[in-house]
C-alpha cells in the first residue's frame, strides 16, 4: 500500500512539474512576438547618409545633344565699338537661353586697359591677328573656323548671331556639366566637372577648360552709349569679365609660347570623366604683367567650363551651378 501511494505521489508530482513547465513556456511565447524556432528576416538596412554640405552633386546627361555656344570676345575699355560687341553677344545669349555663354577677355591696345589679362593678350595674338594686325571687338564662336577667307579665327560682332545659329545645329560628341561652391569665410572655390562622351571624339585626348569670370565691374568704357543696358550713371557695368583659368594656363614671355587646358581621356563613346578643382579667391585679381587689379566680389563670380579639341573647336560648354557656404 505504501508502495502504491509512493508511485501515485510521484506521478502527481511529475504531472504538476510538466504543467508548470508547459505554462511557463506558453507565457514566454505570449510575451515574445517571435515564436520559438522561427528565423526572423534580416533587419532593415540603415539609410544612406545624406551628402555633406561640401559635396558637389553633378549629373551630366548621357543623352546625345547638340552643341552649346561659347563666345570668347576680345574687348577693351578704350575701344569705342566694343559695347556694340557686348550687346551683340548679349543678344545671342538671350536668343539661346541656357545654351549660350560669354567670356570677355580684355586685351592690350593703344591705351592701357585697366582689365587686361595675360590670357587676353595671348588669345588676341593667337586668334585675332592677320598680317600682324588685329582689331576689336572680335570674337571666336566655339573657336570654330567658319571659312570666312580671313586668316583670323575671330568674327566681327555682326556675325555672332548667324555663327551661333550654325553651332547649335551641330551635334556634340560630349556633354559637360559642372557645379561650384564658394565658402564665404575661407574664400575657397570648389568646382566639380563631369564630361560624358555620347560618341567618339577626335584624337586620343581633349582639353578641359575652367574659367572664372566676374560680373558687375563698374568702370570706364569708351562708347558706352552703344550698349545702354550696361550704363550705370557715368560708369559702365562690365560683365562676363575674364579673371582667371582654374584649369592649367601657362605662358612664357621669353619664348612667347603658351599652353592651356587640362588633358582628358579617353574620348571614346561611353567614357565618363570627372575632375575636381579647388582655388582660394584673393581679395583682388591682379595681373602684374599688365598692371591691373580688380576687387574680387564673391557674389559676382561665375564659372564657365568647356571642352575643346586642343586649342581649337569647342565641343561643348556649360556654366557651373553656383552655391555659397558660410
Amino acid at each position: 500500500m505504501k508502495k502504491n501511494t509512493y508511485k501515485i505521489f510521484s506521478l502527481a508530482f511529475l504531472a504538476t512539474a510538466l504543467c508548470v513547465y508547459s505554462c511557463t513556456k506558453e507565457e514566454e511565447n505570449k510575451d515574445n512576438s517571435n515564436p520559438p524556432d522561427v528565423v526572423t528576416d534580416d533587419p532593415e538596412p540603415e539609410p544612406e547618409p545624406e551628402p555633406s554640405e561640401d559635396t558637389l552633386i553633378v549629373n551630366v546627361s548621357q543623352t546625345p545633344s547638340m552643341r552649346n555656344v561659347l563666345i570668347e570676345e576680345l574687348t577693351g575699355n578704350h575701344c569705342g565699338y566694343c559695347p556694340l560687341g557686348h550687346k551683340a553677344a548679349n543678344e545671342v545669349v538671350a536668343a539661346h537661353p541656357g545654351k549660350a555663354f560669354v567670356i570677355n577677355y580684355h586685351v592690350p591696345g593703344g591705351l592701357a586697359d585697366a582689365y587686361t589679362t595675360t590670357a587676353g593678350a595671348v588669345y588676341n595674338s593667337v586668334f585675332n591677328v592677320e598680317n600682324g594686325r588685329y582689331s576689336i571687338p572680335a570674337g571666336t564662336i566655339n573657336r570654330h573656323d567658319f571659312n570666312t577667307g580671313s586668316a583670323k579665327l575671330t568674327l566681327n560682332y555682326g556675325n555672332y548671331a548667324p555663327a551661333a545659329n550654325q553651332i547649335v545645329a551641330m551635334s556634340a560628341c560630349a556633354n559637360v556639366a559642372a557645379a561650384a561652391s564658394i565658402n564665404k569665410n575661407t574664400r575657397e572655390l570648389k568646382v566639380k566637372v563631369q564630361v560624358y562622351y555620347t560618341a567618339d571624339g577626335t584624337g586620343s585626348s581633349n582639353k578641359l577648360y575652367v574659367a572664372l569670370i566676374q560680373n558687375n565691374v563698374l568702370g570706364y568704357q569708351s562708347g558706352a552709349s552703344g550698349n545702354p543696358n550696361q550704363v550705370v550713371g557715368t560708369q559702365y557695368r562690365h560683365n562676363e569679365m575674364f579673371q582667371k583659368f582654374i584649369s592649367s594656363f601657362r605662358y612664357s614671355s621669353l619664348t612667347h609660347t603658351y599652353s592651356a587646358g587640362d588633358d582628358i581621356s579617353p574620348v571614346t563613346q561611353g567614357s565618363l570623366i570627372e575632375k575636381e578643382y579647388t582655388y582660394t579667391i584673393p581679395e583682388a585679381f591682379t595681373d602684374q604683367t599688365n598692371n591691373n587689379s580688380v576687387t574680387a566680389v564673391l557674389e559676382d563670380l561665375e564659372v564657365i567650363v568647356f571642352v575643346a579639341e586642343g586649342e581649337r573647336e569647342v565641343i561643348n560648354v556649360c556654366k557651373a551651378e553656383m552655391s555659397y557656404k558660410q
